[in-house]
């Protein structure tokens, strides 16, 4: 039996016609609606922000208002004979009484300030002190003194808030002869001056002024509270507006206020920011109206689009819902069943007849797909069969080459290794053969030479004597004053002492030239290149005696002692020249450590050597700077080294081969900053392969 369940949403098709019917009629409403709204909206707070402009006009008309009244009143003051005069004499007790005290009571006028001229001394003060001695007014007083003339200007002081400060000469009533002195009136804009403007404000008006450091000035009300909004962006909204001259809006009818932040000049240039507020209670009653207009004909716009859906459904849905039945009849193997009362006009109509024909092509299709079903299903279990053979083959064979590929890999990874080896070996070797070669050869060359002066030094010495016996026979046969003169001039005495240990000298300094060529001689091995049985302690020796400039002691560094504790070592088979290279190597790294460790002033190399029944041990120890343990298992390849740039790290690998090759052993051990230990193993003969 086939069971067409996807068909049965075609009994709920009603509901979802009235829904689709009901949002296509009232989106465009909708649309309307919102953008009738937003449309609106603006010209309200376009509305709302001309209310608040007004009202900071009306500020900056009221503050315009107090410097010119104070600008009238110091004028009018300061243009009075009497004060003149008074100033002039230095009658301090009337300045007090009819100008101080009188412009303190009668005026809003919060300091008072006379100055006699020339001397510029104080003769009359009155008001806050603490304003009159701020370092900030002070300095205000005496820019404003020195134009000489009528002059005003607004002072943020910080603490006390801000101060109109407004200066005067005082002069006669005719404005003749200079001015006796300076008269001073300031005025506070404190909280009765701001409540005083919103007495002539609206009564919904909250007013703050707020210095450009973001700190709070004055406010007109008593219950001021921090607002978050402000400290979070004062520094990136408020304050570059305020500096370009404009002024920020916050449109906000869901707190009840909307504010406007504007700057208060001083000049030309802005000196603190004004927060004026207004209750925001038309902005949100002319909304509220046009909120409720817009609902009232969403809501006619939905009943209607309701209405109108219904209509349509009952329409569409009701022959819908017979052929969703038939559907279902249909699902159940039914393919016989007409579809009643339903007429043949109309698209329904039609559909019911393309459901007939339907269900009459679907019997021919259901045997022919039955058919070819069971056909495929053969075909495609065959073809997996034949699939899972080939990718078991194939599986295999990737396997087999990925193995050989793995195998060539390592070959190829030890054949590189093994080249690189060869020729750093190789490199070596010709350049210590090169280095054998010519100290050979300068061994050679100085030998000859030196056994010649050495081997006439004898006879020298016995001429000598001979000499000097024959001048004292002279002396003694023939003593003549010009003789014995010149005697005493060349310092035959002691000519005749010291002559002998000039001889002496050049004796062992030749034996001395014969000792480093034997050693040349012996490090090199020129003449023994290939596998010999030779006394190690020899090579050691020589090598030593290479290094002898770099062990005494000089100008820039102490002596290094060596300590040699030698055992009785039998004869080693070897290639003597790759051993001395070995300890020449060994050394030299040695006496760099001892170098870089500038502080140690007793600096020692040990050289020890041990007789192990086939093989024997030599150990070369040093109290230099150490080998970090990071770098102990680093320390054979090649090219590293810890040295400074230009050394080519190559010792230490070189040295291994070598030891490798003489089928020994090298190991190191160090503690940092204590000392270092080398440690050489050796048989004594080479086994052959």
């Amino acid at each position: 039996m086939i069971k067409l369940k996807g068909l049965k949403f075609l009994q709920k098709l009603q509901p979802k016609i009235l829904f689709f019917t009901c949002g296509a009629s009232l989106l465009p409403v909708l649309v309307l609606s919102i953008t009738a709204w937003l449309l609106m909206k603006q010209p309200l707070i376009e509305l709302e922000k001309t209310r608040l402009n007004d009202q900071v006009l009306a500020f900056r008309g009221y503050t315009a208002a107090t410097e010119k009244g104070l600008k009238n009143l110091i004028s009018g003051y300061a243009n009075w004979t009497d004060l003149y005069n008074a100033v002039k004499t230095d009658n301090r007790v009337w300045i007090d009484k009819e100008v101080s005290e009188q412009l303190l009571f009668s005026t809003d006028i919060d300091i008072v300030k006379v100055i006699h001229l020339p001397n510029e001394e104080i003769i009359g003060e009155a008001g806050s002190k603490k304003i009159l001695n701020l370092p900030i007014v002070q300095e205000k007083i005496k820019y404003l003194n020195n134009k000489n003339n009528l002059s005003q200007e607004l002072i943020d002081t910080g603490s006390q808030g801000l101060v109109l400060l407004s200066i005067s000469p005082i002069y006669q009533s005719d404005g003749t002869g200079k001015p006796s002195g300076t008269l001073i009136a300031g005025q506070l804009m404190d909280k009765g001056w701001l409540r005083q403007f919103l007495n002539y404000s609206q009564p919904t008006t909250r007013l703050e002024i707020i210095s450009l450091k973001g700190k709070f000035i004055v406010s007109s009300s008593s219950d001021w509270k921090p607002d978050i909004w402000e400290k979070n962006y004062f520094a990136s909204i408020i304050l570059p507006n305020i500096y370009h001259r404009r002024s920020v809006y916050r449109i906000q009818p869901e707190l009840g206020l909307n504010t406007i932040y504007a700057p208060i000049n001083s000049g030309n240039q802005p000196i603190a920011i004004v927060k004026l507020q207004i209750v925001a209670k038309y902005f949100q009653e002319a909304k509220e109206t046009l909120t409720h207009l817009i609902l009232l004909g969403l809501s006619l716009a939905v009943l209607l689009s309701v209405l109108v859906a219904n209509l349509l459904a009952q329409q569409i849905s009701y022959p819908i819902i017979k052929l969703a039945k038939r559907s279902q009849t249909l699902a159940e193997g039914d393919l016989n069943s007409p579809i009643t009362n339903i007429k043949n006009g109309g698209e329904i109509g039609q559909l019911a007849n393309a459901y007939q024909e339907m269900a009459n092509s679907l019997r021919t299709l259901i045997n022919n797909l039955e058919q070819r079903v069971a056909e495929r299903t053969q075909e495609l279990e065959l073809a997996r069969q034949t699939l899972e053979e080939r990718v078991q083959e194939r599986t295999i064979e990737l396997s087999r080459k990925n193995h050989e590929l793995e195998i060539k890999t390592e070959q190829l990874h030890t054949a590189l290794n093994d080249l690189k080896m060869a020729q750093l070996q190789l490199i070596q070797t010709e350049k210590m053969s090169s280095l054998g070669q010519m100290v050979a050869g300068i061994a050679h060359e100085i030998n000859n030479p030196i056994n010649f002066i050495y081997a006439n030094l004898t006879h020298v010495k016995n001429y000598t004597e001979d000499l000097f016996s024959l001048i004292s026979r002279y002396q003694q046969c023939y003593p003549d004053p010009d003789i014995q003169t010149y005697a005493e001039k060349i310092e035959l005495d002691y000519l005749i002492k010291d002559f002998p240990q000039i001889i002496t000298s050049m004796d062992t300094g030749a034996n001395r030239i014969q000792e480093i060529v034997l050693s040349l001689r012996n490090f090199s091995r020129h003449d023994e290149a290939e596998i010999k049985q030779v006394n190690i302690h020899e090579g050691i020796d020589s090598t030593l005696l290479l290094l002898q400039h770099r062990l005494n002691p000089n100008r820039d560094r102490p002596v290094i002692q060596i300590i040699k504790e030698y055992d009785r070592l039998p004869l080693v088979e070897c290639y003597s020249r790759q051993l001395n290279q070995v300890f020449m190597h060994v050394l030299v790294n040695a006496i760099d450590a001892l170098e870089f460790q500038q502080e140690k002033v007793n600096k020692k190399i040990i050289i020890q050597t041990k007789n192990n029944k086939n093989s024997i041990f030599i150990k070369i120890i040093d109290n230099g700077i150490g080998i970090e343990d990071k770098n102990i298992t680093k320390i054979f390849d090649p090219f590293f080294t810890t040295k400074s740039v230009g050394s080519t790290g190559l010792g230490l690998s070189v040295s291994y081969q070598i030891i490798k090759k003489h089928q020994g052993n090298i190991t190191i051990v160090s503690q940092l900053n204590q000392e270092t230990e080398v440690i050489i193993e050796l048989p004594y003969l080479l086994q052959k392969y």
